[in-house]
Order: C-alpha cells, then sequence, then structure tokens
C-alpha cells in the first residue's frame, strides 16, 4: 500500500499484531545490546499497515505504558502513552505469550552480569501515577496477573541481590558526604539475630536515628507494579517512623530509585517543612 493512502477507523486485529510484534523485535534488539532504528521499522509498519506515522507512534507508545504495568522494558524512543484499549491488550497478551525467551532475556540483563561494583544509583522524586495506572481497566488487571511483574521480580535473586546491594553503596556514600562516615561503617544488611523481621538494609539519618529500609527492584519502569511481604506490610504499620522504601527500576537502563515513606509521615515532615 502506497504510503500516500492511509487507512482510518478501528484498528484491526491483523493491525495491532504487526505493530506489537514489530516493537517486540525491536526490544529484544535492545535487550541484546544490538542497534535499533524505529525509523526504518515504522516505514515498513506504515507500508503494511496503510496507517500513518503517527497513529503507528501513537501505539507504540500505548504499548510502552501496558508493558511498564507488567514489568517488562520499554524501547526508549517511545514514552508511555496511557490509553490502552482492550484490543491491544489482547494483541500484547498474544505476542508476548509466543515470546517466552523475551521476558526471560528482559529479567537478566546484561548489566547484571557485567557489573563488578555495586550498579550505581539515580535519585528521582516519586512519579505520578497516570489514572490508569492506578486503576487499570479489568483486561489490564488480567494482564497483569498473568504476567505478575511483583512476584516476577521477587523470585530473582540475582535482580534483588543487585538492587540491595546497590543501596547499601547508596547509603554509605550519603552518609559519608554528610561528615557521618562513623555512620557509613555501620550500614549492613539486615541479617543479625535480634533484627527487626521486614527490612533488607539497616541504616540511618545524619542525625543518627535508625533507617529500616525494604528494596524493591525491578527492570520494569518506574510505574511496575510491586508488592510487600507481610513482615513488610507489618514494618511499614506498626513501624512508620523508620520505615522506608526504596523501589529501583529501569535496571538495565540507568538504573532509577525513588523513596517512598508510610503516608502520615510524609504529611507530618511536609507540615514541620512548611512551619
Amino acid at each position: 500500500m502506497s504510503e500516500e493512502t492511509h487507512k482510518s477507523g478501528d484498528w484491526t486485529e491483523a493491525d495491532l499484531d504487526l505493530v506489537v510484534g514489530d516493537y517486540f523485535v525491536m526490544l529484544a534488539k535492545q535487550l541484546a545490546g544490538q542497534p535499533v532504528n524505529p525509523a526504518s521499522h515504522q516505514r515498513a509498519l506504515r507500508f503494511v499497515t496503510g496507517r500513518p506515522g503517527g497513529a503507528i507512534e501513537f501505539r507504540q507508545r500505548n504499548i510502552s505504558a501496558a508493558l511498564m504495568l507488567i514489568g517488562v522494558p520499554v524501547l526508549k524512543d517511545f514514552a508511555p502513552r496511557w490509553k490502552l484499549h482492550d484490543e491491544l491488550l489482547d494483541a500484547i497478551d498474544r505476542q508476548l505469550s509466543s515470546r517466552p525467551t523475551l521476558i526471560a532475556a528482559a529479567m537478566r540483563p546484561p548489566l547484571l552480569f557485567a557489573a563488578r561494583e555495586p550498579l550505581h544509583l539515580i535519585e528521582g522524586p516519586p512519579p505520578a501515577f497516570d489514572a490508569e495506572q492506578l486503576q487499570p481497566s479489568p483486561r489490564a488487571e488480567r494482564l497483569i496477573a498473568k504476567f505478575d511483574p511483583a512476584a516476577r521480580d521477587h523470585a530473582n535473586t540475582l535482580l534483588a541481590e543487585a538492587g540491595r546491594a546497590a543501596v547499601l553503596a547508596f547509603e554509605q556514600r550519603r552518609l559519608r558526604d554528610h561528615g557521618r562516615a562513623d555512620l557509613a561503617d555501620q550500614v549492613r544488611f539486615a541479617k543479625a539475630p535480634g533484627d527487626i523481621p521486614g527490612h533488607d538494609i539497616l541504616s540511618f539519618k545524619p542525625t543518627g536515628e535508625e533507617r529500616l529500609i525494604v528494596v524493591k527492584t525491578t527492570t520494569g519502569g518506574v510505574g511496575t507494579p510491586m508488592a510487600l511481604t507481610d513482615d513488610e506490610d507489618g514494618l511499614w504499620t506498626t513501624r512508620p517512623d523508620v520505615f522506608r522504601l526504596y523501589r529501583l527500576y529501569d535496571l538495565g537502563g540507568d538504573l532509577r530509585f525513588y523513596k517512598l515513606r508510610p503516608p502520615r509521615v510524609a504529611e507530618a515532615e511536609a507540615e514541620a517543612e512548611a512551619v
């Protein structure tokens, strides 16, 4: 079909399968560290689907949003766009189910094996979630449940260990930067007898107060779902004054993270700062 003649109207199942399948071809290359040329892929998609480039890019960005919900890395050229139609989610389900090696590759990025030192973290603010992230549609909920990113990340021992080591090194650097090398030397993994269940790392504020840190690491994006264990949830509820959650994401990219505090503690600290 000529690029000058564009189809309009609802997308067919075949067209959605073509765009989703092509996205996964590019993603497999990205995960393998191979060069990706989105422009050449889009030219081919325009030809075989008859859709204009802008419409194709919208679907590619929709795919990124859906993959973030199920904890799969996304193509860096297509920022998530949160408008997820059931027909697109069906296509993602079909195409991803036929590519089990893609999720396996996503869960074990080369960075995990190449790093000899703890991975460097880049801190950012907690994200402002889109409504479709906070309240996914029933079809999106079924897709999340099928691929279960929280359980997958929890079971990935190598991923979890890399995240905890990165946070341990980050906390030690932070305290040394504040002139508290004495406290930095006391930062440790939570493995000692008598440690309160439900945290990964014992750290400190520069003033000396303890911080009990839980680390959640994913190769997915900033909006990938996570879940607390019973012990972690108990610590969040009973010791909100010392509980901190570090959410690490985009492992295989820049490995960014943000911190979460129990809501009433965050509100109290915000009020104190406003006085």
